[in-house]
């Protein structure tokens, strides 16, 4: 029970990654934010599982709605003791044909999102002196494949985001951290490996796809106490891709 009745607030947790990290927190203790935009039928049949898991429906590209949000879960729960920025879209194309509505989806959701939630979520944080904030990236920012110059541009962004943070707030006693997951298993997955094909797993030298499960249990680490000592830091968690 590492995150025993902390409240976490998890973006994107209907489905993939985001689900199994809302999950992992649940099974430690936490209290669990589920966020969705649209998703929403997936979002309520995963709150029905417990009453620790509260939907939070609020789009993070929108600045209000992620204040609101905030304010929400601090009148209702007190206190905000981790805030995940997972959500994200990933609308693979090469660059000179991609269009620009899918480009400023990508980074309004990636980027401007998580900037958004750290603003709303910070001053609760700051004023307990204490709280962690933790960005899921992508190996994609390191390693991209073809179709990803805009994705990749967003999550190289976050993990830039994430030292600033570590920084800015560290000596008031704020930690961020940064995962970044190589292939995992989830139909976000199934966008990019349409114009990489098999070329993704070839370069996993432990030859499968992770789990989101493996994603989640790295998030609720540096998400508990054990963490207290670790923060500004990017956490590959990739089988081995990026060495490849």
């Amino acid at each position: 029970m590492r995150l025993k009745d902390r409240v976490v607030v998890v973006t994107g947790a209907a489905r993939g990654i985001g689900r199994a990290i809302a999950s992992a927190c649940l099974r430690e203790g936490a209290l669990v934010g589920v966020n969705y935009r649209s998703s929403a039928e997936a979002a309520r049949e995963l709150c029905k599982s417990s009453d620790r898991l509260f939907p939070l429906p609020f789009d993070v590209s929108d600045p209000e709605a992620v204040t609101a949000a905030v304010a929400k879960v601090l009148e209702a729960r007190g206190a905000i003791d981790g805030w995940v920025n997972n959500a994200a879209v990933n609308l693979p194309d090469l660059l000179v044909s991609a269009e620009t509505p899918k480009m400023r989806a990508q980074v309004e959701t990636n980027l401007l999102g998580p900037l958004y939630c750290c603003r709303a979520v910070l001053p609760a944080m700051l004023e307990r002196r204490r709280g962690v904030i933790v960005n899921v990236g992508s190996v994609s920012a390191a390693r991209p494949t073809r179709g990803q110059a805009v994705y990749a541009a967003t999550k190289g962004g976050l993990e830039s985001l994430t030292r600033a943070l570590a920084a800015e707030y560290g000596r008031k006693g704020v930690r961020a951290h940064c995962v970044r997951p190589g292939p995992i298993d989830t139909d976000m997955l199934e966008a990019a490996k349409a114009l990489a094909g098999e070329e993704i797993l070839a370069r996993v030298p432990l030859k499968r796809l992770g789990r989101p499960e493996d994603v989640a249990e790295l998030v609720v680490y540096l998400l508990s106490d054990e963490a207290a000592f670790s923060t500004g830091g990017v956490h590959t968690i990739d089988g081995g891709y990026l060495v490849a």
